[in-house]
């Protein structure tokens, strides 16, 4: 006999699980990142969602330390440490104290970058996170997503939920799932739906060119957040826009602050994979 089938309301929390830890790089947010949903950090996922388990894993120390370093690479990136105004603000920043005018008023902030001349930066294009696979709902065990066709002249993606090869269809059962055969499979989760799907062609992004000191600047206030995650995460996140193209020299400073900060101790919560 089998078992129970799953309520609505079970079945909407495993799909939402399910897309969750394919969102969050592969494993489920811990309850302190769940809390800073509010901030950059689903911006930042797409870019390292490894580094982002791994700043909520290392401490407020740490998380402090990623989040002056962001800002300040972020600026110099994009040539603000010259300017006298942002430089007193990375200053107070990197000393813990509160950030001077006109860091105390968005408005104001931005204001004044409109208002300050700035020497031509060098030509950047805009930051694209790197591709990754995409998103199949979940399947009952021996089953799984089985392309149908070959890419067709819009390069869009066809599957069909079927049973594995390696897994012995049950006497009776179509090799595709349906209503009729659902009781070949005992215990269906009511999650799995649809049963076909379709990926469309990827599209190259090409963001274009960046304004870097605007992209740079929200970094120094997001460093100065409360809250030590959320500043690094905040600070981050506009780095790696501030370096748009060359983002990945910035994350690899950032992991090895982290390592660094682990005082040579292996912790593998903080260790890149």
């Amino acid at each position: 006999m089998h078992g129970p089938v799953m309520d609505d309301e079970g079945a909407d929390e495993e799909r939402r699980l399910h897309y969750e830890r394919w969102q969050w790089g592969g494993r489920l947010p811990s309850e302190s990142l769940r809390a800073v949903r509010h901030s950059n950090v689903l911006g930042l996922l797409p870019f390292d969602s490894d580094l982002v388990h791994a700043l909520d894993a290392a401490g407020a120390d740490v998380q402090r330390s990623v989040a002056r370093l962001a800002a300040r690479r972020a600026c110099e990136t994009a040539g603000l440490t010259t300017v006298p105004w942002v430089a007193r603000a990375l200053t107070a920043l990197m000393d813990g104290r509160p950030l001077p005018p006109p860091f105390d008023d968005t408005a104001r902030m931005w204001e004044t970058l409109r208002s300050t001349a700035l020497a031509p930066g060098p030509t950047v294009r805009a930051a694209t996170p790197p591709e990754r696979p995409p998103y199949f709902p979940p399947t009952p065990v021996g089953w799984g997503w089985i392309p149908t066709s070959e890419p067709g002249d819009d390069g869009a993606r066809h599957y069909e939920l079927g049973r594995l090869p390696e897994s012995p269809a049950p006497a009776g059962s179509d090799a595709k799932l349906s209503a009729t055969h659902a009781a070949d499979l005992g215990p269906v989760p009511a999650f799995v739906t649809p049963t076909e799907l379709t990926h469309p062609a990827r599209t190259p992004l090409d963001r274009g060119l960046i304004s870097q000191p605007h992209f740079a600047l929200p970094a120094v206030p997001a460093a100065a957040e409360p809250s030590p995650l959320k500043a690094a995460l905040d600070a981050v996140s506009h780095a790696v826009a501030a370096y748009g193209e060359h983002y990945p020299e910035l994350l690899e400073e950032i992991w090895q602050l982290c390592a660094d900060r682990s005082d040579g101790k292996p912790d593998p919560a903080i260790q890149r994979p």
